[in-house]
């Protein structure tokens, strides 16, 4: 079977839709652009309605015809002309075998013999027919052309509302992560606050009280949690503060610093951000202070990250250290 879109087999299979979506497209996109093309399809299309007429298509021809042509009111004319015109044609023509006779040769033959205003009033009635076909043809294809076209733009809008929606979802769950987090800072800030005003609270000197007891360890960078020798912080019953005494390396300039105290399994025991370095002796260090009562007996972790000038953060060190009592 041809391929090429000049086929006249193809432009029929075309006009009675039996073609792909692919090949509609492009037979449609050439007759846009090459009109002698359009002329063809408009040749091909009288020549399906001539053979529908004399009944020379096939059943399966016949229903697509019908299902196709018959549906357009432009259409039904063209074929109700054309059926009044071989029947007028079969009347007038004289011949010793009619079977032998084509169309075309009654069709000769009819208009010769109308007379000059009939001949005219034919050649008028045809080219209305031919320039109603091209104009509906070419309707349809802008019409076709101009459907893909609003459901290309109505996917890209969905395609904008879904990343629209993707990105103010993300945007709910950092608010609730950011909101978690600063009340998880407040109240342990309120729990430091409260700790060190009991501490300065003026004691009774009637009653002297024992003085509280400030337990404090020192954490030197490079202990590895697998490491045998771990410090550890014995922390007094009647302690009410923990002072943990951070090293760092003194190349590591960060504007401030973020601790995450949690324990080895993972459980987050108290953070706190915005800490400084100090230096003393050469040493730099970073000063913690936790309530003692945050702490249980067990081993724990604390992650230190530095905050880099373009505001993200880099992870400084690791420690290990064990509490008892």
């Amino acid at each position: 079977m041809a391929t090429e879109p000049n086929s006249e087999r193809l432009i029929a299979r075309y006009l009675l839709g039996e073609l792909p979506e692919e090949q509609q497209v492009e037979i449609e996109d050439r007759a846009f652009q090459d009109k002698d093309y359009l002329a063809s399809i408009t040749a091909v299309e009288n020549d399906l309605i001539d053979e529908y007429v004399r009944h020379e298509l096939s059943e399966a021809e016949r229903r697509r015809f019908e299902d196709r042509f018959l549906a357009s009111a432009e259409r039904r004319k063209r074929v109700e002309f054309a059926r009044a015109l071989a029947s007028v044609a079969s009347e007038t023509a004289v011949v010793e075998k009619p079977a032998a006779i084509s169309w075309r040769d009654s069709l000769k033959a009819f208009i010769r013999g109308l007379n000059p205003a009939g001949q005219f009033a034919l050649a008028a009635i045809m080219l209305l027919l031919i320039v109603g076909g091209a104009w509906l043809l070419t309707e349809t294809l802008r019409l076709r052309s101009q459907f893909s076209r609003l459901q290309a733009e109505d996917q890209s809008r969905q395609s904008e509302r879904k990343a629209l929606e993707q990105q103010i979802e993300a945007e709910r769950k950092r608010n609730e992560e950011l909101t978690a987090r600063l009340n998880q800072e407040k109240e342990q800030r309120e729990q430091t606050e409260d700790s060190l005003r009991q501490l300065s609270e003026t004691p009774d000197t009637t009653t002297p009280a024992p003085r509280p007891i400030i337990a404090a360890l020192t954490l030197l960078p490079g202990v590895s949690r697998g490491g045998g020798a771990k410090p550890s912080l014995v922390m007094p019953e009647n302690a009410r503060l923990v002072r943990l005494q951070i090293g760092i390396d003194p190349e590591e300039q960060y504007k401030s610093f973020a601790a995450e105290l949690r324990t080895v399994a993972g459980r987050q025991i108290w953070t706190r951000e915005h800490l400084t370095a100090r230096t003393r002796n050469g040493a730099r260090a970073i000063g913690l202070t936790i309530p003692a009562t945050a702490l249980k007996p067990g081993e724990y972790e604390l992650k230190l990250s530095g905050q880099t000038e373009g505001g993200g953060t880099d992870d400084v060190g690791f420690y290990y250290f064990n509490v008892r009592r």
